[in-house]
């Protein structure tokens, strides 16, 4: 070989030696370029779209492409979608592109790995990635791809598929916060905006062979888990619930707060919705009774059904919760369905606790007392504590007419220990006047019971007017036994283990039997005024009889309540009981009426 040929031999190598370090170069560049614009992406933040096409368009430029674009796979059926494309002259991808991705079997798999290169000409070169997308690039001019521009557009490929995946995971990121934004994050239900919401979209689709309902329910004794078993407990619950409502496809369901949750139910018919309603209720006391044997975790529900699509959803959910509120404090009732008069009495009962606190700072509450006696000698025994509201315009309101509205409100709590205080003041005054106080009994609401505290609340109250345990007596309805309240009967034993008496109110009212007496905590047993209603028959006497030596056998004391004949007091003298109270002897005083008549 002579001179000139190794010359230009040597030129040629140099050439393409040149012309491949330029290219290196170029690819370093375009390569450094996207990194950047990647590093800007995780460290500064920005449009993953708009970085993406830039990139897009960086890569057409580079190698004069006719376009360059993003295939990826999309949704549950993993169809081949076209996502972002850049184009020489805004053009856009031809049917001849599309026919192409379908012909080619190795532009994606299924598995994520690189599909081999599909090159044929103008048609485009394809490039997969790890996240399943593909580079897809044509020139403008026909021809084969060299393997130094397959191997650089596959590196390409791969910031590609990283912009891609960055994408959706934002994507998710977001559809993740937008579900958050729409669900309670401990039980996963809709809050109340996005329930109300989904409740519209179904009424849309109101068909009137189905029954709709609204259904508003809370836990019993839910405070009760909370402060002696843990919050922790308190969630487990909670969730638990969740899981039993959400679990019915015709269930749209909410967490308000707490222990509050809101359904919207639809079913065949009325009669259906009620019974799968009663078995969840059922289902969820028996599986907590399980866990917490102690206690008696059990649903209160109200239930609205609606009468057309176009009713107010708030009013609904109104209804719903009114019905709820009134069965709170009946021991024996766990549901109720709206019922029409129930909006009338809700606005009596909103007039009554709009006045109720009003009055209570104002004295318009009074403290009465009605005398217990000895049968046999009309000896005053001791007396009962009672409460009358006075009105403005100088009307007395009977008990019965705004205590129910209080214990289903919880404001009957601050009304028995306002009159527990009044007491307690004329007792300190008694005591200060050298007066022996009678036994004052004083009733307390189930309200009281539903969480600890009552027993430290009348103990620091007694200590505070410096009043011995032994001049009170506290009474309680039989019916906050019925279901074996354990918390009920602890609290019990502290009072008395403290010293103070406590009487069982209105035994017999269809709560409890003879049997549950053993159980029940108590010195005294008040047989309610219904049994001496019914004495005219010699059975029904009989049995009276019967019932009062079993108490006697059992408890220290009974006492029978609504005495008003002689015919009654000489009945239950001639069977040996000791005590009762009614008009008979003496009806219910204000209590500096009872203090002139009876302490002097």
């Amino acid at each position: 070989m002579n001179q000139m040929q190794i010359s230009k031999t040597d030129i040629q190598k140099k050439e393409n030696l040149e012309e491949a370090l330029c290219l290196q170069a170029e690819r370093y560049r375009l390569i450094k370029e996207i990194n950047q614009e990647l590093a800007k992406l995780i460290y500064q933040g920005g449009d993953v779209n708009d970085s993406l096409n830039e990139t897009l368009e960086r890569i057409g430029n580079q190698y004069g492409l006719r376009l360059a674009a993003v295939l990826e796979y999309e949704g549950k059926k993993r169809e081949q979608v076209w996502t972002n494309c850049w184009c020489l002259e805004n053009g856009a991808l031809t049917d001849s592109d599309l026919k192409q991705v379908c012909l080619s079997p190795t532009v994606l798999t299924e598995r994520g790995t690189y599909g081999q290169p599909y090159c044929q000409g103008r048609e485009g070169l394809f490039k997969g990635s790890e996240e399943c997308s593909a580079l897809f690039c044509s020139r403008e001019e026909a021809g084969e791809w060299s393997d130094f521009e397959k191997e650089t557009l596959g590196e390409l490929a791969h910031m590609v598929s990283f912009l891609v995946a960055l994408r959706n995971h934002k994507k998710e990121d977001q559809r993740q916060i937008m579900y958050l934004k729409r669900r309670d994050l401990l039980t996963g239900l809709y809050i109340e905006e996005a329930f109300k919401s989904k409740v519209k979209e179904e009424l849309v689709n109101w068909r009137d062979d189905r029954q709709y309902a609204v259904i508003y329910t809370d836990i019993n004794d839910f405070s009760y888990i909370n402060d002696n078993f843990g919050y922790a407990a308190g969630n487990d619950i909670l969730k638990a619930f969740a899981d039993l409502i959400r679990g019915d496809e015709n269930r749209i369901s909410c967490r308000l707060y707490s222990d509050l949750f809101i359904t919207f139910f639809w079913d065949t018919d009325r009669d259906t919705i009620l019974e799968k309603i009663v078995n969840t209720s059922l289902n969820f006391s028996r599986k907590q009774k399980e866990i917490y044997p102690s206690c008696s975790i059990r649903l209160t529900t109200g239930i609205y059904f609606m009468e057309d699509k176009d009713e107010n959803l708030d009013i609904a959910i109104e209804n719903a919760n009114l019905t709820r509120k009134s069965i709170k404090g009946n021991s024996s009732a766990f549901c109720r369905v709206y019922e029409s008069n129930m909006r009338k009495q809700r606005e009596e009962e909103k007039q009554v606790l709009a006045e109720f606190q009003r009055s209570l700072e104002e004295g318009g509450f009074q403290v009465y007392v009605q005398p217990k006696f000895c049968l046999s000698g009309f000896e005053i025994s001791g007396g009962e504590a009672l409460v009358r509201w006075k009105k403005k315009d100088g009307r007395i309101e009977s008990p019965a007419l705004f205590i129910p509205v209080l214990e289903r409100s919880g404001y009957v709590v601050e009304l028995d220990f306002y009159v527990y205080e009044q007491v307690l003041i004329y007792m300190r005054s008694w005591l200060e006047a050298g007066k022996e106080p009678p036994v004052i009994s004083v009733n307390f609401s189930r309200s009281h019971f539903e969480r600890e505290g009552i027993y430290r609340r009348i103990m620091s109250l007694t200590k505070a007017y410096r009043i011995e345990p032994k001049y009170i007596e506290i009474e309680i309805t039989e019916s906050l036994f019925a279901t074996g309240y354990e918390l009920v009967k602890t609290e019990v034993r502290q009072l008395r283990q403290a010293g103070f008496r406590v009487a069982i109110d209105d035994f017999g009212t269809g709560y409890s039997s003879l049997g549950m007496l053993l159980d029940i905590p108590a010195d005294i047993v008040k047989v309610d005024r219904s049994f001496l209603n019914r004495e005219n028959h010699e059975n029904e006497k009989e049995f009276i009889q019967h019932m009062g030596r079993l108490i006697e056998s059992v408890k220290e004391e009974v006492i029978f309540e609504g005495i008003e004949t002689e015919e009654q007091r000489e009945f239950l003298v001639k069977c040996g009981f000791r005590f009762g109270q009614g008009f008979l002897f003496d009806r219910p005083m204000p209590i500096q009426v009872f203090q002139e008549k009876y302490m002097k």
